[in-house]
């Protein structure tokens, strides 16, 4: 394995592969462990490099002309980033993306759920839903994602409660409205707690039949004159450095905005764009829209807290903690036409709370070292029992707080006209910018609404009371509502098996267009309502078995990285 920069190269060099990987993020990293130490050449290139650069970060820059949209009164809470990481709550809308070897996983929680099997199942209230295959088809793959990001076992429902080692008690509330749901977090190999961050996949590849180009971000996806197979790549760093890439296979994993950019402004051929004879490259843009539902404030938290925490199992010697939630049932959903919903919650800690004071004790902050000391003696009681609860019954830590929500992300209903198409604003390479146009529709909205009331409803009649609405909810009002999106962009070249509303088929390959292939939460056919990044590796692995099949077929034949017609660029000594 090689890491190159092309801004070290020379000019107009040539480059061969039998697969490159366009994007060195989560779905970029995994096809290429997935395809390491085969007989087939692969080249990952990434616009970024190994640290993160301003100016190419800049190339993220998006011109958005839809939501989300600051509602007047309405309260905002941002995307959920806490402590060192909050900033990334000012980022703006469908920028908050990273171009360097890692890429999301820089910025990510590590927070991971697979989809529902009612989200591959075609929905009669819900257009265009439906995937090409089922959930029992990518299972082995799912598991094998889940290997890969560090996480316990494949099990977010009630089937999880007899796999803990002190599972929440039974609350009563009515299955037929509202199911448990749970969610795990990523977190690095080695006793690290820092969430799985993927530049440790390429940092730690050996593989002879795997190289990296950094600093070079693609231009234009060149296809033959018929149009009909890719062609080659162009590439480009930003102090002027250019190159031509040329393989049988590319594999786009630009991520939810990247890959539909790229297609649309690749048009040298296509007039229209790369895959988009149909005019669907860039369309049913969702993401998922986070609120608040509902709060508990006062006693009414404790009792709330007990049961929505984190619940811990042991698998093969590791203890793997699960966040508990909850989400609309499938049969509330199919009765009253709604989407898939889930909720969690999000505890506000108060400023006493001890478990704060102790950490920044652990790490020697003397400016509030007297106040901190006495908050941890005051809450002895609570520590010791929070230690015992973690360590014996494997529970989350009790917190003090002053208010407990539940904050939802909800699934879209497809929308054609929610969209990405290309701006008159250009970036630093001359492309034209996204122009995001993201809609948020009124079958989300209600089902979102109904979902902060049948919580209440719930929560009240199983004895869990203090639960209040959230003021759009109890004023019925959703302009008084503070929608954001969750960076989680996706289904803009979504896959399916009809070009009409389609762009990649079942094996993520542009319809029509031999050797070109998607990855990454872009192809996915629905959105859900969980956290892209598990369902994005399963895919990866399905599409690396698929291309390790295509190439042992004889498609192509491992040739050098450097083209030897251009001897002279050899980049050996980059």
């Amino acid at each position: 394995m090689t890491i190159r920069d092309l801004r070290s190269a020379p000019h107009n060099t040539i480059l061969r592969a039998d697969i490159v990987i366009v994007g060195g993020g989560p779905a970029g990293l995994t096809i290429a462990r997935e395809l390491a130490n085969t007989k087939i050449r692969v080249l990952v290139v990434d616009s970024g490099g190994l640290e993160y650069d301003i100016e190419t970060q800049a190339l993220n820059g998006v011109e958005n002309v839809g939501e989300p949209v600051q509602r007047s009164g309405a309260e905002t809470i941002g995307r959920g980033y806490a402590n060192e990481l909050s900033w990334l709550n000012d980022i703006p809308a469908f920028e908050l993306r990273n171009r360097l070897l890692g890429g999301s996983s820089h910025t990510w929680l590590g927070k991971c759920a697979a989809f529902d099997d009612m989200d591959f199942a075609s929905r009669p209230w819900l257009r265009h839903s439906g995937w090409p295959f089922k959930r029992r088809d990518i299972q082995s793959a799912l598991d094998r994602a889940s290997e890969l990001l560090n996480l316990g076992p494949n099990v977010y429902d009630e089937g999880l409660n007899r796999l803990l080692r002190a599972p929440p008690a039974e609350l009563g509330i009515s299955r037929d409205l509202l199911r448990p749901f749970f969610w795990q977090f990523s977190k690095e190999r080695g006793g690290d707690r820092q969430p799985m961050r993927f530049i440790n996949l390429a940092r730690d590849c050996d593989a002879a039949n795997v190289d990296f180009l950094t600093h070079a971000t693609v231009t234009e996806i060149n296809l033959d004159r018929y149009g009909r197979r890719i062609s080659s790549l162009d590439v480009s760093s930003l102090d002027g450095k250019s190159a031509t890439i040329r393989a049988d296979t590319v594999v786009l994993c630009g991520g939810g905005i990247e890959n539909a950019r790229l297609l649309l402004a690749s048009n040298s051929v296509a007039a229209a764009g790369i895959g988009n004879g149909r005019g669907v490259v860039g369309r049913y843009l969702v993401d998922h829209p986070r609120a608040t539902l509902i709060r508990f404030t006062g006693p009414g938290i404790k009792a709330a807290a007990s049961q929505f925490n984190f619940f811990g199992l042991t698998d093969r010697r590791k203890t793997h903690f699960y966040l508990r939630g909850l989400s609309l049932s499938p049969e509330v959903q199919a009765r009253e036409g709604l989407t898939n919903c889930a909720a969690y919650p999000a505890q506000v800690h108060a400023k006493n709370n001890p478990w704060a004071a102790l950490r920044r004790l652990s790490r020697g902050t003397r400016r509030t070292a007297l106040a901190d000391l006495s908050t941890v003696v005051a809450s002895s009681g609570m520590i010791a029992s929070g230690l015992y609860g973690r360590l014996v019954h494997k529970r989350g830590l009790p917190h003090k707080s002053v208010e407990l929500r539940f904050d939802v992300m909800a699934e879209q209903q497809l929308d054609p006209e929610s969209r990405i198409t290309l701006s008159d604003s250009r970036d630093a390479f001359g492309i034209p910018r996204a122009r995001v146009d993201w809609k948020i529709g009124t079958v989300e909205i209600e089902s979102m609404k109904r979902f902060g009331r049948l919580l209440c409803e719930e929560f009240n009649r199983v004895g869990l009371p203090g639960s209040q609405p959230a003021e759009w909810i109890a004023q019925d009002d959703p302009g008084k509502a503070s929608f954001i999106d969750m960076a989680h962009p996706s289904c803009t070249t979504r896959m399916g098996n009809d070009p009409s509303n389609s762009v990649v088929d079942a094996d993520a390959m542009v319809h029509g267009i031999d050797g070109l292939f998607i990855a990454g939460s872009s192809v996915f056919p629905t959105g859900g309502h969980a956290n892209p990044t598990l369902m994005i590796l399963a895919l990866a692995i399905r599409l690396s078995d698929h291309l390790k099949s295509r190439h042992r077929t004889g498609i192509t034949m491992p040739q050098p990285f450097v083209d030897a017609e251009a001897s002279e660029n050899d980049l050996s000594g980059v």
